[in-house]
């Protein structure tokens, strides 16, 4: 059988050659011990390379689907892979200290002599906590200072795994090298193979012709880095190739004399990876930016951009951490004289801090400036960035989970509208400042009190208003009994509303005070039905009514107040304005029914609503003079419909009628996922034009992607306006992913979100785009996935099962 020792030192004088550390004397004596040979197949298979290292390598890439296997998935190897690495130690076993463990040596021979050199022979076995050695022998001199391994050693930790011919080592100034090494990184899903690793200091290790992969084994890489020299410093937590080149199958395709990179998680100044693209009215795109690590709590990235048809421009990001006043971060651009707009100066600006000052106190800062409304559509180099025309500058101060039930907001905030082409009157006001509160006490289940008050100073500058300025008062105190059973509810509830306005009146024309009191009166009822059987069914009916007299407000100002669009869920909600400048008169019974049924899975076969709103009085509460009082005694049926006719089919459709029989609004979607990573979504959206409450829109949608080979996908998204007969965006692309690269190609066609698609002199904005990403090596652009992320229903799911499958 097997001898096993166990001793510290021979242990320690090979473990620490990866880690450092010391070693302690061992028992003197002799001691010779010999028994059977291990089972050496796996070593010997070594000698039966199709190419340098692949049988060590195969030894531990096991198909992904074993039990091994299985039981690391979350590991980033398993995606697009066949294969999942399985080193001896799992990824984040920390060893423990070798002067504190004890280690278990097995060998076919041991011989230890005190006046000369001591001896491990056959299939020589180190275990420990943490740690794993394998060699053919070891040999340790008599002063206890140097240590050899020969014969294909291995070493495994921490999801580490290197095989050598040879390791020498100095156990006392722990410098050493290994020769002819193949090393694994199984976390990283990277394998490579260097001529030699020497550790100069307990600190450094270099690497001398060295290579990294994140391929498969089982075939020659796809790419490969190889350096002359690699040096890895842990004390700075800093790497440094030199005369490194990249190759695409066995041809450098990139060559860089130096390069510095991060070994750790520490954050170090270097140059990050460039992008580029190419746009119809910016040419040829590049970008470069440069990380500036300038302390522990702060940092900075600069990004130098050329844009071909424009110029060079500067872009930059500052962030920062205080010990006590919380973080923040700034960053804007700048190009001077756009050739492609006018020659003017184009430039962006924008800050944010937050300060979470203690449990109950927040507060936060956030300023932005853009020179015009198309500066994000042309400049920025975030595809998934909007135009909005109202940028937003505020201050804010919150409380919270201080008195229960209590939350506050004081804040100011102000607007810059980038279409300068937007009259005064339609720019929003300014709040100058604004102070929000809420407070709710008593039963969830019973009785239950809530107190609303929304004070603000309003501020325009247009002289042509009627009201340019002026002070609101808002406050709403409810009182309600919340009655719930699992089979029914009923919530009535009682509140009294006000409106105190203090407004000053443009071109000196004096100053305006008004008030008002309405008291409101509500109730919310249903009932559920339950039929069981081979499917499970509901039947829920609902009934809401409304009362709130009407008290006249013509001439009052309106500040931020809004006219809610038509939905299902507008029947059940008193309130017909979005802000606090109007009090409703109400007297109303809205009645819904909805009806589900689900199969024995619990997948929701169907879903059916309808709904409808009686009025019992005219509601004579207008936004504007200028408004027709609504006299209609009903509105049209509301109905929406779903079906979830599987796991990967889903219908919706949903319409709204108005009381004379026209179609307010309706829309239509039917998206199918699949389990290979297909979809497919088809939409179409229609509003029509209501004065005062919704704008017209008509417009289809609809995306694909489709695998085609292996690996490849086509993917594809428009947006088609029917009223205009313009696409206002579409994208098609082709994709590949691999274990080990990926490649995007696609095409883009859009419009600026404030476009006029009917001026002649707006064109559709165009751009070709190529990404391609060497797993564990880094991207280039990355924007596909964040384009379709954002326009596509279902593609965070379809892409999960694709790049897990």
């Amino acid at each position: 059988m097997k001898h096993q020792f166990k001793f510290n030192p021979l242990a320690t004088a090979i473990l620490t050659l990866l880690c450092g550390g010391s070693i302690s004397s061992y028992a003197e004596s002799t001691d010779t011990v010999s028994s059977s040979t291990l089972n050496n197949e796996q070593l010997q298979a070594a000698l039966q390379e199709t190419y340098p290292g692949q049988a060590f390598f195969e030894q531990y890439y096991i198909d992904k689907s074993a039990p091994e296997a299985q039981q690391r998935q979350s590991n980033f190897s398993s995606r697009y892979c066949q294969g999942v690495w399985v080193t001896p130690i799992q990824p984040h076993a920390k060893p423990l200290d070798p002067t504190q463990t004890t280690s278990t040596i097995t060998a076919d021979y041991g011989h230890y002599n005190p006046q000369g050199d001591s001896i491990l022979e056959g299939n020589v076995v180190i275990d420990q906590e943490g740690r794993m050695i394998r060699a053919d022998k070891i040999t340790l001199d008599k002063t206890q200072t140097f240590a050899k391994a020969e014969g294909r050693v291995q070493m495994a930790q921490g999801g580490l795994l290197t095989q050598s011919d040879q390791i020498n080592y100095n156990l006392r100034s722990q410098i050493g090298d290994l020769n002819n090494s193949y090393y694994i990184a199984e976390e990283q899903h990277a394998h490579g193979h260097a001529d030699k690793i020497a550790r100069t200091s307990a600190t450094i290790a270099v690497l001398e012709n060295a290579t990294y992969t994140t391929c498969p084994p089982n075939q020659s890489p796809t790419w490969k880095i190889q350096a002359k020299r690699i040096e890895l410093n842990q004390d700075t937590g800093r790497g440094v190739t030199r005369n490194t080149k990249l190759y695409i199958k066995d041809t450098p395709v990139l060559a860089l004399p130096y390069f510095n990179f991060p070994i750790d998680d520490r954050r170090t100044t270097g140059v990050l990876s460039p992008s580029f693209g190419y746009t119809n009215d910016g040419g040829i795109q590049v970008s470069v930016p440069v990380y500036l690590n300038l302390a522990p709590n702060y940092d900075a990235t600069i990004t130098p951009r050329y844009l071909g048809g424009r110029g060079a421009m500067l872009e930059g990001e500052f962030r920062y951490l205080t010990e006590d006043f919380g973080q923040g971060m700034l960053w804007g651009g700048y190009l001077p004289s756009d050739s492609e707009y006018n020659d003017e100066d184009r430039k962006e600006l924008h800050f944010l801090h937050n300060w979470q000052i203690n449990n109950t106190l927040a507060t936060n800062l956030e300023y932005n400036y853009a020179s015009d409304k198309d500066y994000f559509s042309d400049l920025n180099s975030n595809p998934n960035s909007k135009t909005e025309l109202n940028l937003r500058r505020a201050w804010e101060l919150n409380y919270k989970n201080g008195i229960p039930g209590l939350k506050a907001q004081l804040k100011v905030e102000d607007f810059q509208t980038l279409d300068k082409e937007v009259a005064d009157k339609d720019k929003p006001y300014a709040r100058l400042p604004q102070f929000l509160l809420n407070y709710v006490t008593g039963n969830q289940q019973g009785l239950e009190y809530e107190f609303n008050n929304d004070t603000a100073y309003f501020k325009k500058s247009d002289n042509d208003l009627t009201v340019n300025s002026g002070t609101r008062i808002y406050n709403d105190f409810a009182v309600r009994y919340n009655y719930r059973t699992p089979w029914s509810f009923m919530i009535p509830e009682v509140s009294v509303r006000s409106i105190n306005t203090f407004s000053d009146r443009a071109n000196n024309s004096g100053n305006e005070d008004k008030s008002v009191v309405v008291p409101q009166f509500t109730l919310d009822t249903g009932l559920t039905f339950e039929k069981d059987g081979k499917f499970l069914q509901t039947l829920s009916p609902r009934a809401f009514y409304a009362y709130a007299p009407y008290e006249n407000q013509d001439g009052y100002p309106n500040f931020d107040t809004t006219s809610a669009s038509i939905s299902y869920d507008q029947l059940f909600n008193p309130y017909r304005f979005y802000g606090h400048d109007r009090l409703d008169d109400n007297n109303f019974l809205s009645l819904g029914l909805s009806y589900s049924l689900f199969d024995p899975a619990g997948l929701e076969r169907l879903k059916a609503s309808i709904g409808q709103s009686y009025y019992f009085e005219d509601r004579r509460v207008r936004l504007t003079e200028e408004e027709t009082i609504d006299s209609e005694r009903r509105t049209g049926p509301i109905v929406s419909l779903s079906s979830q006719l599987s796991q990967n089919f889903t219908i919706n459709a949903n319409s709204a009628w108005m009381s004379g029989g026209d179609n307010a609004q309706r829309d239509f979607q039917v998206y199918y996922t699949g389990n290979q990573g297909n979809l497919y979504n088809l939409g179409y959206f229609y509003r029509k034009d209501i004065p005062d409450r919704q704008d017209r829109y008509d417009q289809a949608v609809a995306s694909f992607i489709q695998p085609i080979q292996n690996n490849w996908r086509l993917m594809g998204h428009v947006q088609y306006d029917l009223d205009n007969d313009v696409a206002r965006e579409y994208l098609l692309g082709v994709n590949y992913e691999s274990c080990c690269w990926a490649v995007s190609v696609y095409g883009r066609s859009y419009y600026n979100d404030l476009d006029n698609v009917n001026d002649p002199d707006v064109k559709a904005k165009r751009a070709i785009m190529a990404e391609l990403t060497l797993k564990g090596l880094g991207g280039f652009n990355n924007k596909l996935a964040s384009l379709l992320e954002s326009r596509v229903l279902g593609f965070n799911k379809i892409n999960q099962s694709w790049t897990q499958r």
